[in-house]
This record gives structure tokens, C-alpha cells and sequence, in this order.
């Protein structure tokens, strides 16, 4: 079994009981972690330098639409939810075919894993049939990236005639297939999961099923919330399920800003996680997003990039953002409170959003006993950033390493990542055939033009009309 050994790393292990090391090592054995601390010995051991680096453990991107990738740089300025579901599920979401799907998800797991994203969970919603779904799977396989497929269903523009989608159970046939074929194990790099209607875009009927089918076969499901009263489908669709017993921990809500207390209390208490996509709520939603409210009721927020569209689906950036979306609002509570400048320590801290990105999402996926640390027993899902560049230096050594991560590395910073124990970037370079990613990235390209002009889709500059109510100051 192949040993990996890393020598004299700053790092931050995310796990209480083994701690954090201004510099240690890692020794690796074949998938796992075989021990942390300083000075180890290992022999037959690759040799890998840490000096100069921060190792992390790869981050959990706990909600994206990774087939929406060949779809980037069109949609923020669009007004919201509305021109979301008109512009993608009514338009260019219907365009998409088998090929598409492999495309959008091979690449643009891709790109998480160069980001430093070891886990993703793909929320894909865009599929049609089983052959679509296996395209998606196979894609995610061969990227190498550790992923929760959370397979969903389309949502295409009502006609008449039609059962509407938010009339239609989920396909039991489709859950049967994969729980029972190539998905049936817990312990594969790719496991399955359910991306439901859930009671905002289902009726009850339908979401009370799609949970109790997620429950049979033994799966997480996943449900978008966008919660504002007078929107949804079921106006009191998540205290019934409560009071039905259909909530736990099994179930997971997607976004969540507008619950009110009483609301966020029933699914808290009933187990749910939340997972908090704080720069696509940031653009488009009129709540925070669900990271301190939270916090504050002893939950522990995951965090995910959501819509490539919108913007570049880095994990970096939402950690960042999150850290400073919520210390933003705690200032504010403070000020309204007459506590201003704090007296003590900040509520909200960088390695609180470290947290976020990286155990957060490994427990909201119940992953959090095979990745989310750097734990000896655990998988070896690791991320080295380089602190010698520019971007980082000089603030290592002396510098905080949470603070140094979450505020200052990009991309660009992240030297090595290792899934399984594998390197899957490695001195800056994914390990992907260089060839074989150029030949895909000129086929994407043609997949995405195809799209715009079958749909007619022109991204165009926002006209300056008339100005809306504007910032009160």
C-alpha cells in the first residue's frame, strides 16, 4: 500500500482532539490518514515539503448545479428567482441532452477540485431519464472527486395538457435503479441522495412521498426552501411535516432565509440541517443568509456555491463571504443594541467559517466520520496552500492560519489537493490529461453556443430606464 508522507506543514486540522500544528506532518496510507503530529517517521514513504504551506482539509461545497457550468457569466444581473426559473428551467435548462449533462458536471467538477473543493454535493435537478443520470455519475467518476449525487428532476414550463411538475411524485423507478446498482453502497467516492420538491415547489402529497421513499432506501434528501410567505406551494408545508414525523436529520433545506423563529425552531428541532448558498442569497434574496441565526440555536451552518451562472463557484469565495456577510450583521445587532464596538471577542470568526466549509458540510451529508478533518482514520482529503507567493507572504509565520486561508488564498495559492489519498492537482496543475481537458473545454464551448441559439438566449446589457427606490442612508 502506497505511503504519502508530508513534512513540516502549518496545519489545521479542524478536528479538537488532534489540534492544529504551526508544523507537523501528515503520513498517508492508501486512501486514509495514517497519523498527524511533528517529527514522523514513515518508511517507503513519498516525501512531499510542507514548508511554507497550510494544509486543510478539502472543503465541502454542500450545494451545487454542477451541470449549469457551461452556463457562466450571464446571470447576475437578472432580477432574481423569477428571471432564474425563465431564463434556465423554462429556456436553456430544456436544451441540455446526455452529452451536455457529462460536459457541464466532468468540467465543473473539474474545477472544484482546482479550487481546492475535495467534496461536492451536485444538486442536479436538470435530468430527464436514467441515461442522463448515468452521464452525470459517470462524469462525477471521472473527475475524481468525492461527491453526494443528489439526482432531481426537471423543472420545465407548464403546457397545457401536462401534469406540472409540481404535481409529480418522484420517480421511484430511478431511486430503485441506482440504490440497488452502481449506487448501492455508502462507502463508494460517489454516493446517492434525493434533491426533492420539498413544500415550496411541491405539493404536500408529493414532498410527504418523495421523504418517505428517501427513507426506504435509506438516503439524505435535499429540498430547496425559499420560505417567504405567500410563495410557496404549501404555505404551512414544513410544521405539517413535523407533526407527520417526516423530518430528522435525513432531511436537508437548502437555503431557508425566510423562515420566521417559530418556522426555524420546528425543522431545528426536528434535526434538519440548512445549508446556507450566502452569495446567491446575497444576490437575489431579501433575508441574510442562514449562518448566524444558526449558530445561535447551536446548529452548525454548510455553506455551497450554488448557481454557476451567477458567479465563479468558489468555495474560497463563499467561505470568505460568509465570514463576512455574518460579521456584518453581528456589528449591526450590536450597534441597534447600544453594544458598539464590542467589548469582547467578535461572535463571528474566520475559522468559524473554515468550519463552515469544511466539517459543516461533511456533517450536514453525514460524512463528517470519512472526511471534514484532517483525523487519523479518515480519508485523505487534503488541501496545501503555498504561503510563499505574493498573494499570502508575508503572513506565515506569526499570522493567524485560519485568518490567512479564509482572507487572503485563491485559487492561484492552491499548490496540491488529494482526494482518496491521490493527488488530483498537484504543483498547481490538476492531473487530468491536459489534452483530453482542452479537446472537452472546445466541446463545451460548442455545447453552450448551441443552447443560446436554440433558445435564443442574448445576454444584453441592462438598459438604464427609470431608477427604482434606491439605499436609505
Amino acid at each position: 500500500m502506497t505511503r504519502t508522507l508530508i513534512q513540516n506543514a502549518c496545519v489545521l486540522s479542524m478536528d479538537p482532539a488532534v489540534g492544529d500544528f504551526d508544523e507537523a506532518d501528515i503520513l498517508i496510507e492508501g486512501e486514509k490518514i495514517l497519523a498527524v503530529g511533528p517529527r514522523l517517521r514513515a518508511e517507503a514513504a513519498e516525501v512531499v515539503d510542507g514548508r511554507g504551506r497550510i494544509v486543510t482539509p478539502g472543503m465541502v461545497n454542500a450545494h451545487i448545479h454542477t451541470w449549469e457550468y457551461q452556463l457562466r457569466g450571464i446571470g447576475s444581473d437578472w432580477v432574481g428567482s423569477r428571471d432564474y426559473h425563465n431564463n434556465m428551467h423554462k429556456n436553456l435548462a430544456t436544451r441540455y441532452g446526455t452529452r451536455d449533462v457529462y460536459l457541464g458536471n466532468l468540467l465543473g467538477a473539474l474545477n472544484q477540485l482546482r479550487g481546492g473543493t475535495t467534496t461536492i454535493v451536485d444538486w442536479c435537478h436538470i435530468l430527464r431519464d436514467a441515461e442522463m443520470t448515468d452521464a452525470a455519475i459517470d462524469a462525477l467518476e471521472e473527475s475524481g472527486i468525492r461527491a453526494v449525487f443528489a439526482r432531481g428532476t426537471v423543472k420545465p414550463p407548464e403546457r397545457p395538457g401536462e401534469v406540472p411538475y409540481h404535481k409529480k411524485p418522484f420517480p421511484r423507478e430511478e431511486i430503485h435503479r441506482l440504490r440497488t446498482g452502481r449506487l448501492a453502497s455508502d462507502d463508494r467516492r460517489v454516493t446517492l441522495a434525493m434533491a426533492i420538491l420539498g413544500p415550496d415547489w411541491g405539493e404536500y402529497d408529493v414532498a410527504a412521498h418523495d421523504i418517505r421513499l428517501a427513507r426506504e432506501y435509506g438516503l439524505i434528501n435535499s429540498a430547496h426552501t425559499y420560505g417567504r410567505k405567500g410563495k410557496r406551494v404549501v404555505e404551512d408545508g414544513y410544521p405539517r411535516l413535523a407533526a407527520e414525523g417526516l423530518l430528522g436529520p435525513d432531511h436537508n433545506i437548502g437555503h431557508g432565509n425566510c423562515f420566521d423563529d417559530a418556522e426555524l425552531k420546528i425543522v431545528l428541532d426536528a434535526g434538519c440541517t440548512i445549508t446556507a448558498t450566502n452569495l446567491t442569497e446575497m444576490l437575489n434574496y431579501e433575508q441574510p443568509a442562514m449562518l448566524g441565526r444558526l449558530v445561535k440555536h447551536g446548529a452548525t451552518p454548510s455553506i455551497g456555491t450554488d448557481c454557476d451562472p451567477y458567479f465563479n463557484s468558489s468555495m474560497l469565495w463563499v467561505m470568505r463571504h460568509a465570514f463576512l456577510h455574518q460579521r456584518e450583521l453581528d456589528n449591526r445587532s450590536l450597534y441597534a443594541e447600544g453594544r458598539w464596538p464590542a467589548k469582547t471577542q467578535h461572535s463571528t470568526l474566520t475559522r468559524d467559517a473554515l468550519y463552515w466549509a469544511t466539517m459543516g458540510g461533511a456533517k450536514a451529508f453525514g460524512l463528517d466520520k470519512k472526511t471534514g478533518s484532517i483525523t487519523p482514520g479518515k480519508q485523505a482529503d487534503l488541501v496545501m496552500f503555498d504561503a510563499r507567493g505574493l498573494n499570502i507572504f508575508p503572513a506565515l509565520p506569526g499570522g493567524n492560519p485560519a485568518h490567512i486561508v479564509v482572507m487572503y488564498a485563491e485559487t492561484s495559492d492552491i499548490e496540491n489537493v488529494m482526494v482518496a489519498g491521490r493527488f488530483v492537482k498537484r504543483d498547481g496543475r490538476l492531473s487530468f490529461d491536459a489534452d483530453r481537458l482542452a479537446r472537452l473545454n472546445e466541446e463545451l464551448l460548442a455545447s453552450r453556443l448551441r443552447m443560446f441559439e436554440e433558445g435564443q438566449y442574448v445576454s444584453r446589457p441592462v438598459e438604464r430606464g427609470p431608477q427604482p427606490e434606491r439605499f436609505v442612508l
